[in-house]
């Protein structure tokens, strides 16, 4: 443990050195060293080990889906499946497991979306399930957090990825393949009732639907909505769609932008609308839209061309032009182990897009990068948290962050989960507001 402690001091000293990040603080947590700056550790929870993905607050609870495994379930005894876990954060200092709710034998159960007290005056889970005996989406009444009931089924697809419930409308927007289409791309659901999905329509690419000449092996990583507007990631293709979700059976693409070559595939696009943009003569523009978005590393130890987030002025959302770029500089990442690059920034606060001017990007085993967007041309970081290493939950040796989601609850705290088991950290940004 003392080597440990004494070689991450090393690295903290080499990489303030590169005149890029000052005032590093060494936060001793469970025995190892977190480095933070303008950020500092609320609560913890271990999330059973569980390797995690997507964490989505709401009200006083994290909703965390958890990547296939299977681990013991302490409040019931028994080894589970990993699926989805529902933690208690009203106290953000000591947050507590309510529930876990096992997955199918041998599920990838990443995804999670949560509406409360919806048209019926019940809260409900979105989760995506890609098992032997079923892939596509469960519907599951939580409204008893500690007794949630599955109360029906989107299915079977031949992949189910990730979603959005639009709680305003009723209408979810999947991301999955239906029998007959080339890579995953938008389904849209009406959910107005939850016991009786309903189908609406769906839409990709050229080359993805039935009949279609076989395109470029294009795949939808997942939707983001906004009223009438669906912002679409493909993860695989490189490509950026905005789409007038107007009409919902036929939905119309606006835009159009492809990253690849020679950046890697698209995984997160998020508006920022109304932003008073400096060195602009007032009434002549200076309000614009932008979208930003992220690619996803992949390679581990570095071996591939930089990920990084991207900035689109999209004010003329017909015309959207990519102004700036943002990435963490290497320092000793590419030696730390596992990942490093962006994956998932945030996209809500409670429930609700997220807006302002920070960016809070899970970065991998560089943990959670905090981003001033307020001149979108010039974006710089405001803030870190990488949290202690511990011991990987696959190996059981001393592993490596791999901070792999990020959400905001209504306080405007920080949680992120881990991609290789270190559980969940409770986060609150002390610099800009």
């Amino acid at each position: 443990m003392g080597i440990m402690r004494k070689a991450f001091k090393k690295k903290i000293v080499l990489f303030a050195a590169t005149g890029f990040l000052f005032g590093v603080l060494l936060v001793e947590s469970k025995g190892f060293s977190a480095e933070a700056q303008n950020v500092r550790l609320v609560g913890f929870c271990d999330l059973q080990a569980r390797e995690s993905l997507q964490v989505v607050l709401k009200g006083n609870y994290a909703y965390i889906g958890h990547h296939r495994g299977e681990k013991n379930n302490p409040l019931t005894g028994k080894s589970e499946p990993n699926g989805t876990t529902i933690v208690d954060v009203s106290n953000p200092g000591q947050p507590v497991i309510l529930k876990h709710i096992p997955g199918r034998k041998g599920a990838e159960s990443r995804a999670v979306q949560i509406v409360e007290n919806f048209r019926d005056g019940r809260d409900y889970l979105l989760r995506n399930q890609e098992a032997g005996d079923f892939t596509g989406f469960e519907i599951w009444d939580i409204t008893d957090k500690r007794n949630p009931q599955m109360i029906s089924t989107i299915g079977p697809l031949r992949a189910a990825h990730k979603s959005w419930w639009d709680s305003q409308t009723g209408y979810a927007y999947l991301s999955g393949t239906q029998p007959g289409w080339r890579g995953q791309h938008l389904i849209i659901y009406d959910l107005k009732n939850p016991l009786q999905p309903r189908y609406v329509s769906s839409w990709g690419l050229p080359g993805q639907g039935p009949g279609d000449e076989e395109g470029g092996g294009v795949s939808l990583h997942h939707p983001v909505v906004s009223g009438k507007r669906a912002y679409l990631s493909y993860l695989f293709g490189g490509d950026m769609v905005t789409l007038d979700i107007s009409d919902k059976a036929k939905p119309k693409m606006i835009s159009h932008l492809d990253f690849s070559p020679p950046y890697a595939g698209i995984h997160t696009t998020v508006p920022f609308s109304g932003m008073r943009v400096r060195n602009f003569i007032r009434g002549q523009g200076e309000i614009r839209n932008f979208l930003v978005l992220s690619e996803e590393a992949f390679a581990y130890g570095c071996q591939e061309l930089r990920r990084q987030l991207h900035i689109v002025d999209a004010t003329d959302e017909s015309n959207p032009v990519r102004v700036a770029t943002f990435k963490v500089p290497d320092g000793d990442f590419c030696e730390r182990g596992g990942r490093f690059g962006p994956h998932q920034f945030a996209e809500t606060r409670d429930g609700e897009l997220l807006g302002g001017s920070l960016l809070y990007i899970a970065y991998f085993n560089a943990g959670l990068r905090v981003v001033d967007i307020s001149n979108p041309y010039h974006p710089q970081e405001a803030g870190f948290y990488v949290p202690e290493t511990g011991r990987s939950t696959k190996s059981g040796k001393p592993g490596y962050v791999q901070t792999n989601d990020v959400d905001l609850d209504y306080r405007g705290l920080i949680y992120i989960t881990d991609r290789d088991g270190h559980g969940m950290h409770i986060l609150e940004h002390t610099g800009k507001k």
